[in-house]
């Protein structure tokens, strides 16, 4: 009930300072503010001297870091007996300054007075009717509420309150009514939709705000201003398998178990915490699939053209880093041009000082060369439209480059691993295997459909680190 209760509104979204001190300044003023906005206790005849004296230090900046920290419970006492209610906590993105703190060396001073200022406010509080507290990762797992039990946590997985983590699509909908946009529904969809909140598929608000205000101009909104200079040190790690990745961006997803009281340290432990960080982070879509061992299994996807621009940038970023943007474009340009002897050797050459990244499989060496291979072809992304592991025909194929000009050359890629443990096993008979299978499948259809007149078949076999391919020319 509106105007009933008084309100302690605090807001960390800004907390992103590089070192302590800076942080500890924003945070002095901030609630500064907020001491200010009830100006009117100075004069109250419900608190006594010493009340008044220390509001004094805190609207002056007079105060240390011990009176700090008892703020937040300090100005809930005060509310209360000078309103006679008790008032309302509500904390947005408390975890922020936790993040940068990750980010910046100085994690554990910033928990450290979180835990006394935010349990001062939340624990045992007797002035307090009810706080909110909203962020990202789950609070109790950052020791910062140790013994607190009277929080009720609803996360991205719970049904509770789930349409309010984003836009809805019956207000998108009057939202693009309104701006006369309505006409770009399929747009916006591909590009900020996808969000599987606790049943319930959301939009970014964030995006879509941008999205109306430059009057239907499609780009990466939130992917360009959020905090995400911890998930690219945290993917471009050796821990994380790259393969993964990879295997996200060609829309196949990933099987994972989710930790919701994932922390920041955690991270540092445990490679697996990451897809947990991931999903509560926004750069992944999460939908159950079944319950194994005691454990909730998850299917993993990217959510929108939006956040898949911000994976492809990453995986440009490991090939560029490794062998250099230069000789990256002259290997795919020999490929489209059909050079593929030339594509052949260089791309050997890649093998041998990329391939570690992506988690040599003995086993299905397959699989981890058609990863290395969307990773590579990511760049042609401008000409291309890269597909892989889709239908076609009468099967799936590995991979196939779509040219957006329909003068260009098509590929289909089929990729063979060399088997020793068989009998005259070789790198041309499995070459052949591969190019028999792309002709009787008729992988290329999906080509023809799109009247693609130059398609090549490429048959590659694998063993180890070591790659041989054979082509064949189709001229319709």
């Amino acid at each position: 009930k509106q105007g009933q209760y008084p309100v302690i509104y605090l807001t960390f979204k800004d907390v992103k300072e590089k070192d302590w001190d800076k942080c500890f300044q924003k945070l002095c003023a901030l609630i500064k503010d907020e001491y200010q906005k009830h100006n009117y206790l100075q004069k109250s005849n419900d608190l006594d001297e010493l009340d008044k004296k220390y509001i004094d230090r805190i609207t002056t900046g007079d105060c240390d870091e011990v009176d700090l920290s008892e703020s937040l419970k300090n100005l809930s006492k005060f509310l209360h007996l000078h309103h006679k209610v008790k008032p309302f906590i509500l904390i947005d993105e408390y975890d922020t300054p936790i993040n940068k703190g990750y980010d910046s060396d100085y994690y554990e001073k910033i928990v450290s007075f979180l835990r006394n200022f935010l349990s001062g406010g939340l624990k045992d509080n007797v002035h307090l009717e009810k706080g909110v507290l909203t962020g990202i990762y789950r609070v109790a797992k950052e020791s910062i509420f140790s013994g607190l039990n009277n929080l009720g946590v609803y996360s991205i997985l719970d049904n509770s309150y789930s349409y309010y983590f984003g836009l809805l699509q019956k207000e998108v909908d009057v939202i693009l009514q309104e701006y006369k946009l309505d006409d770009k529904v399929d747009d916006i969809q591909s590009w900020y939709n996808g969000y599987n909140f606790g049943g319930k598929i959301i939009y970014n608000p964030w995006s879509i705000i941008n999205f109306v205000s430059r009057k239907g101009v499609l780009k990466a909104y939130w992917i360009q201003t959020s905090e995400n200079a911890i998930i690219r040190k945290l993917i471009l790690s050796e821990s994380i398998k790259k393969k993964s990745i990879v295997d996200l961006i060609s829309g196949n997803g990933i099987i994972k178990t989710l930790d919701e009281h994932i922390s920041f340290k955690d991270l540092d432990e445990s490679k697996e915490s990451f897809w947990s960080f991931l999903t509560f982070s926004g750069y992944l879509k999460v939908e159950p699939t079944e319950f194994k061992d005691m454990d909730q299994y998850y299917r993993l996807t990217i959510p929108n053209i939006e956040v898949k621009k911000f994976y492809k940038d990453i995986v440009l970023t490991w090939l560029n880093d490794t062998v250099g943007s230069e000789k990256l474009d002259y290997m795919l340009e020999s490929l489209v041009t059909g050079n593929i002897r030339v594509f052949e050797k260089l791309l050997n050459e890649f093998v041998l000082s990329v391939l570690s990244y992506y988690d040599t499989d003995k086993d299905e060496p397959e699989k981890v060369y058609h990863a290395f291979f969307l990773g590579l072809f990511l760049n042609l992304s401008d000409r291309y439209e890269i597909k892989s592991n889709r239908e076609s025909g009468y099967g799936r194929y590995d991979c196939v480059l779509i040219p957006k000009n329909i003068t260009g050359k098509g590929f289909v890629i089929e990729i063979k691993k060399v088997d020793r443990l068989i009998e005259e096993e070789d790198f041309d008979k499995a070459i052949n295997s591969a190019l028999s299978q792309i002709k009787e499948k008729k992988y290329d259809q999906v080509l023809r459909e799109r009247e693609i007149k130059d398609i090549t078949h490429i048959g590659i076999a694998v063993e180890n680190k070591k790659v041989k391919m054979k082509t064949v020319q189709i001229i319709n």
